[in-house]
């Protein structure tokens, strides 16, 4: 049986990073991917994505910043150095050229999902081990079985998002909780245990900003839930303290602020605001805190959320009877321990999503409840194996795993239902599967290095889509458009230039068409509108005094029985550009 799990196991992750991939799904992975090629490139901390409340935090601070050579503030540490290391080994095959009739499937995309795997394989490999020191080996091979097949599982790890390294970090910390449970009940020290669960603990603050919260709780759940835990909770939580310390004094040397850009995170949450309109603001002022306002939206955002909880967790069956388990009085005391310590990390987890939001719904690269799920999983197969044992007497197959069995099905489903989809197109297209499109059509973005100079930029709605696959310095779209003039007069005095603006889908989508004019993007509603009105041939021309009026399509659908064009991704210019032969260096 081992073998056999470890056959499918290997098989699922080949064909999860070879047959059926289809590149980066996930913004933040490609922010971070970008800054890992850079600091891979360079051995410096700077970015080619330019978010403007970081440049704006750095003019009010007096540091001068430049836009071909803009340091990263907002983005944590640990994935891109993680990145970097893996992107300076296989540097020789980094450079992204589909348009020379390469694979339109970014090498180190692939790459990415490999690491992502193996993170998924050693969160499984994890979470069994904490299984079988909590419960026993039956409990164990449920809860490895289930999270085996997973499909949203599989799917986050080749995503490329920080969630996706979050999980097997949170899964060895949880690993380390279960063995100094277990060694407080047995009588033996718990120190060097909790060194190490510390350690752990710093690694993901600086993994992911909103792994505050699962630390929290963990720290909370070893100071109320450990024997003798109290004292020891200062050894886990020096550890996260020091990180975040290191890095805020990192963060005054950049930008004169020792939170950074993640400011804008604090800063949405008290003012009930989506982070990234935040991020796109050239002026930020200080957030209006109306209590009210903030208290209903944590409790819609509960609503919604409470309403997608299987989703959240990754359609594992197993992991909701977690819930169940909390009702259960265990006779072990470390198995008691740790359940009680993984409720205060979901209950941790529940504040800090209800504040933050989740307007990307499952995919959002906040949404950390699938984090929590595989320790979750543990909890739920044990009651499982206790509920189905009063039920059933004997000693059939039956008896022993019918209600376990079930549950693993169904969290099996979504995988049964897709993966035969997407591994006959992976054998028959190959590396010409379909991308995320819309709104992500990677070959397209490859040749904006072809249309720009040296000393230019280009400004997007999507900066880490066009920076990570374009291989071009881009700033997101500020929100208010009388801050472009103020900015182009700034980048003027810098000796930089704006070539221009490329618009994709992300701002085009929206759930009913006035949202275009009234939503985050409405102040460039016409290069947003414009391409798409190609189809009917109206051109909604630009204001006058917008300079970049050029439009040169990226991607042309053809709409309607005349085979008009509409232009869903293109890039506006203030002149005609040609193709370079091959991207200035």
């Amino acid at each position: 049986m081992r073998l056999s799990f470890y056959f499918v196991a290997v098989a699922l992750a080949l064909i999860h990073v070879f047959v059926t991939f289809r590149g980066l799904s996930s913004t933040e992975g490609m922010h971070h991917a970008q800054l890992g090629r850079q600091v891979a490139r360079t051995f410096s901390w700077q970015t080619k994505v330019i978010q403007p409340y970081a440049w704006a935090q750095m003019e009010k601070a007096g540091k001068e910043s430049v836009p071909l050579a803009m340091p990263e503030t907002t983005q944590p540490p640990v994935q891109p150095l993680l990145l970097a290391a893996a992107f300076r080994i296989f540097q020789p095959l980094g450079d992204y050229a589909p348009y020379k009739g390469g694979s339109p499937i970014y090498f180190f995309d692939r790459l990415i999902a490999a690491i992502g795997v193996c993170g998924w394989l050693l969160t499984i490999w994890f979470t069994h081990g904490a299984a079988r020191r909590l419960f026993d080996e039956k409990v164990a091979a449920i809860t490895a079985i289930a999270l085996l097949l997973c499909q949203p599982g599989w799917d986050l790890a080749v995503s490329g998002a920080s969630r996706a390294l979050l999980m097997p970090l949170f899964a060895l910390a949880f690993r380390l909780h279960a063995s100094a449970a277990s060694r407080a009940a047995e009588g033996a020290a718990v120190g060097p245990v909790l060194i190490l669960m510390g350690l752990v603990c710093g690694v993901m603050v600086l993994t992911h900003w909103l792994a505050v919260w699962l630390v929290l709780g963990l720290v909370l759940g070893v100071a109320f839930f450990l024997p003798s835990g109290r004292a020891g909770v200062i050894l886990v939580a020096a550890f996260p303290f020091i990180a975040l310390s290191g890095w805020g004094w990192w963060q005054m040397q950049l930008c004169g602020d020792p939170l950074g850009g993640v400011k804008a995170l604090l800063q949405a949450q008290i003012a009930a605001t989506n982070v990234d309109v935040v991020m796109r603001d050239l002026s930020p002022g200080l957030p209006t805190v109306v209590l009210d306002d903030l208290l209903r939206r944590v409790g819609l955002n509960w609503q919604e959320q409470f309403t997608s909880i299987l989703g959240y967790l990754g359609t594992c069956v197993v992991a909701l009877f977690f819930f169940a388990a909390l009702l259960h009085a265990f006779r072990r005391q470390d198995a008691a321990s740790a359940r009680w310590t993984l409720a205060v990390v979901f209950g941790s987890v529940l504040c800090g999503m209800g504040l933050v939001g989740l307007p990307g719904k499952l995919a959002d690269d906040n949404a950390l409840y699938i984090v929590v799920m595989p320790a979750m999983t543990v909890f739920g197969a044990a009651m499982l194996v206790v509920m189905w044992s009063r039920l059933k007497t004997g000693h059939t197959f039956w008896a022993g795993w019918g209600g376990p069995l079930v549950a693993i099905l169904l969290t099996a489903l979504p995988m049964a239902v897709n993966l035969p989809v997407y591994l006959k197109f992976g054998l028959t297209l190959g590396s010409k599967m379909p991308p995320h499109w819309p709104p992500y059509l990677p070959d397209r973005a490859s040749q904006l290095k072809l249309l720009i100079d040296t000393d230019e930029f280009l400004i997007s709605d999507a900066p880490a889509f066009v920076a990570w696959y374009g291989d071009a310095t881009c700033m997101a779209l500020p929100v208010q458009r009388d801050d472009f003039a103020t900015l182009q007069t700034t980048i003027q005095a810098r000796k930089s230039k704006i070539a221009g603006f490329v618009m994709t889908p992300v701002s085009a989508q929206c759930d009913r068409f006035s949202d275009v004019f009234t939503g985050p993007y409405a102040e460039w509603r016409d290069l947003i509108v414009r391409g798409p009105m190609m189809a009917f041939d109206k051109d909604f021309a630009p204001s006058p005094d917008f300079p970049f009026k050029v439009i040169h399509p990226m991607i042309a659908v053809p709409v309607g029985t005349k085979e008009n064009l509409s232009l869903p991704m293109a890039f506006y210019s203030d002149r005609t550009r040609l193709i370079k032969a091959e991207p200035e260096q």
